[in-house]
Parts: structure tokens; C-alpha cells; sequence
């Protein structure tokens, strides 16, 4: 058996089973990623887990009002990226999308 991680460790850990989550990975996959990568067990594997969705639920806990204005202003980069590059569909889209989360548009026509 290999010596106990550091909190530091443990946190690095848990954040790149957060970025593996974010990335769409199955638990199944982060646990056994864990386990070989790390060489602990499916328990400790499944802890990480855990703690890592603990920390996505909090990113994502915010006012609706907070949430919807920061990707407001997303959406305000990516029209003005996509027109610089000329890329007129992609700007229309993010428009689109603006207009229904601020709904201006209604439905997803």
C-alpha cells in the first residue's frame, strides 16, 4: 500500500476528476482512470468523485439573474469574434440564442 496523499494532492486529484466530468467521462471511467492512474481504491476513487460534483453543483449555483448575465456577455464575445472573422452564421446564431434567453424570441425556431 502506498503512502496517504497530501490535501494538496487530494486537491489536484479532485480537480482533474472535475475536468474529467466536464469532459463528459463516466463515472465507471473516472473511477478506474483513478485507480490506475493514482493506485487507489474504487472507494477512495468513488470520494473523489464526490467531492469533484460537490464542486460543480457550486459553480453552478448562482443567481439565475448571474448566470444568464455572464452568458449574455459569452454571447456578446462570440458575435464579435465570429463577425470579425466573417463568419456571419455563427454571429446569427449567438444572436438567436441571446434573443431566446432574453426572450425576445420565443420556441426554438
Amino acid at each position: 500500500m502506498g503512502k496517504k496523499s497530501d490535501k494538496a494532492e487530494i486537491d489536484r486529484r479532485v480537480h482533474t476528476v472535475v475536468k474529467l466530468l466536464s469532459s463528459a467521462k463516466t463515472s465507471s471511467y473516472i473511477c478506474r482512470f483513478a485507480t490506475e492512474e493514482w493506485g487507489v481504491d474504487r472507494r477512495t476513487a468513488e470520494r473523489y468523485l464526490a467531492k469533484a460534483r460537490e464542486i460543480i453543483r457550486a459553480d453552478y449555483s448562482v443567481e439565475r439573474s448571474d448566470f444568464l448575465g455572464s452568458r449574455l456577455a459569452l454571447l456578446d464575445k462570440i458575435i464579435d469574434a465570429s463577425i470579425n472573422s466573417k463568419q456571419h452564421s455563427n454571429a446569427v446564431g449567438a444572436l438567436k440564442l441571446q434573443a431566446q434567453l432574453t426572450r425576445l424570441l420565443e420556441g426554438n425556431s
